[in-house]
């Protein structure tokens, strides 16, 4: 049984992901960290606390769901306690992701700013997509989609999908991005190929942000016994680098 602590327990990843690893056989919640004052749910059997050193050191692995700046701190005691690591904590800067970089010479990590296993499909698609149409004259447009409260734009999803546009197409033509933040949207994205009188679509659109924690628990169970690296949800997946 694979023991999980959750970095972000009270936040609403931290409860969804919480409520899958329940539902899981093959894990189990041991920790969650909360800032100093917030209020959580405490289950029977789970370590609720304000302290990550001491909620890391009772797992296997550790996920987290916190907030960027957060995210250096966090790496920097998963690989003091040689515990696997799952990020899924979008809009890191420089600094989390060289955090990121550093813990995983020590410990496994999958660093993914979206743990939804069929966007790991949608890159591939993507690259694809940038490959074949890479010497025709097509503009490229990424639109991400996301709820009122979310800071960041273009959001990582976003970017990470600009990412494998520019695999498939070796940078030649970089992408434009148009971002909303509107009531309570979970999570669209779309990359559109815009040539001369065609227009090719590739959208992944979330409904429920239960897929997410799914993605996390299955990223984590994933992890546990890996060697020490820098892995994403396409190696949780099975398909490789894309």
């Amino acid at each position: 049984m694979i023991k999980i602590t959750i970095l972000g327990f009270a936040g609403r990843m931290g409860q969804a992901i919480a409520r899958e690893v329940g539902d899981h056989p093959g894990c189990k919640l041991v920790g969650g960290v909360i800032l100093q004052g917030t209020d959580a749910p405490r289950p029977d059997g789970v370590f609720v606390t304000s302290k990550t050193d001491e909620a890391i050191a009772i797992a296997d692995v550790v996920i987290d769901f916190t907030l960027a700046k957060a995210v250096p701190g966090n790496a920097q005691l998963a690989a003091k306690h040689n515990k696997a690591y799952v990020c899924g904590v979008t809009g890191l800067g420089a600094n989390a992701l060289d955090a990121i970089k550093q813990a995983a010479e020590k410990i496994p990590v999958v660093q993914a700013s979206n743990t939804s296993m069929s966007l790991a499909v949608m890159k591939q698609l993507t690259t694809l997509a940038a490959k074949l149409l890479a010497g025709l004259d097509y503009d490229i447009a990424i639109y991400d989609e996301h709820h009122r409260l979310k800071q960041d734009a273009p959001s990582g999803t976003a970017k990470t999908l600009g990412e494998a546009v520019a695999r498939g197409n070796s940078g030649k033509k970089a992408p434009s991005y148009a971002s909303i933040r509107a009531g309570a949207i979970v999570g669209e994205h779309e990359v559109a190929f815009v040539g001369q009188g065609e227009i090719i679509r590739l959208r992944h659109s979330v409904t429920d942000r239960r897929i997410f924690a799914r993605g996390a628990v299955e990223a984590a169970l994933w992890l546990h016994g890996k060697p020490a690296g820098l892995y994403g949800m396409d190696d949780v997946m099975g398909m490789g680098k894309n």
